[in-house]
Formats: structure tokens, C-alpha cells, sequence
């Protein structure tokens, strides 16, 4: 079932925001202890919510290299990650009560087993200006989130980018 919300998951620069996702070797490489591990470590600490996670948004899922407290959940369907909709955003997404969005309504991550309440995610971009992933935090209660806390959520995820472009010098 095709919704608006599902349609507009997609960004009109797809084949290449693509093309430069592949261009990292990320997808099938996880992070689990190394450099992105320790942000999501630090962004589950300095914002004090129980779940943070590196993703990074293919074409039909949206693959967690990094997360704190979220076993198991390597992949996800695009079609219900917010992470897909934060890539949409030039910015950092926040939704201090997912339950009250009409976008997440039908939503399962906010109406399901999962339980999201609180999600915000900065967008990670390439030098090229392709948002890849997003580092996100994540609450199973609404919570506040100040633009000071946008700020420095947009700091960590600079330094995903930062050893993301490290890795590729490095492969190159």
C-alpha cells in the first residue's frame, strides 16, 4: 500500500545519493566496536535517552552500523525507519512525540511492539552533499530537544563523516 508518506521517502537525487552511499564500502561493513559504536555510545550518554544508532539508508532498507540497545535490529524496511524521512532534511529531524505526528500515525516503530515516542536524527552528508545516513537518538517517551541539542547532535555526525572520509582516503 502506497502512502504519500511512502512516496515522498525518496529523494529526487536517489541514483546518485546511492551511487555515493556505495562509494564508502559501508553497507556490509558494521561498525559494532569501533569508531561509530563509541559515538552512538557518547550520543546515548550525553543525551540521556536509551537507544542511538548510525544508519545508513539503502534502497530498500535502512541498515543500523552502530546502535546501543538495539539487538538484533541491523536492518529495518525504509518504509517504516524514520531514518529514511530524515534524510529528506538538510537539518536535524525531531519528533519530541512521535505519537502525535499525523506523518507517523500508521506508523509501526511508533505504534508497534517498539514503542518510539521521541526520535531525532542528523543527517549525515557527503563533502557532495548527499545525505547517506542519519546518527540518530531515539526514547520510548516524548522528551524535549532544544537547538543547542540539534547543534550538537550535527557535531557527532560531522565526525561520522569525518571517519567515513578517513576510511575512503585511506582505501583509495
Amino acid at each position: 500500500m502506497d502512502t504519500i508518506l511512502e512516496q515522498t521517502r525518496i529523494p529526487e537525487n536517489e541514483k546518485e545519493r546511492l551511487a555515493n552511499l556505495y562509494s564508502y564500502n559501508i553497507i556490509e561493513n558494521h561498525d559494532k566496536t569501533g569508531t561509530f559504536q563509541h559515538i552512538v555510545s557518547m550520543a546515548a550518554r550525553i543525551f540521556n535517552v536509551p537507544i542511538a544508532l548510525v544508519s545508513f539508508v539503502d534502497e530498500m532498507n535502512v541498515v543500523a552500523q552502530a546502535n546501543i540497545e538495539m539487538e538484533g535490529a541491523g536492518e529495518f524496511s525504509r518504509d517504516i525507519s524514520l531514518c529514511s524521512m530524515a534524510i529528506l532534511k538538510n537539518e536535524v529531524t525531531v519528533f519530541e512525540n512521535a505519537r502525535e505526528e499525523p506523518c507517523l500515525l500508521t506508523n509501526l516503530m511508533v505504534y508497534g511492539n517498539f514503542g518510539l515516542q521521541f526520535y531525532a536524527g542528523a543527517p549525515l552528508k557527503t563533502p557532495g552533499g548527499f545525505n547517506i545516513g542519519v546518527l540518530a537518538i531515539v526514547d520510548k517517551k516524548p522528551r524535549t530537544f532544544s537547538k543547542d541539542e540539534e547543534a550538537l547532535l550535527e557535531g557527532l555526525a560531522a565526525i561520522v563523516m569525518e571517519e567515513l572520509e578517513e576510511r575512503l582516503s585511506v582505501s583509495s
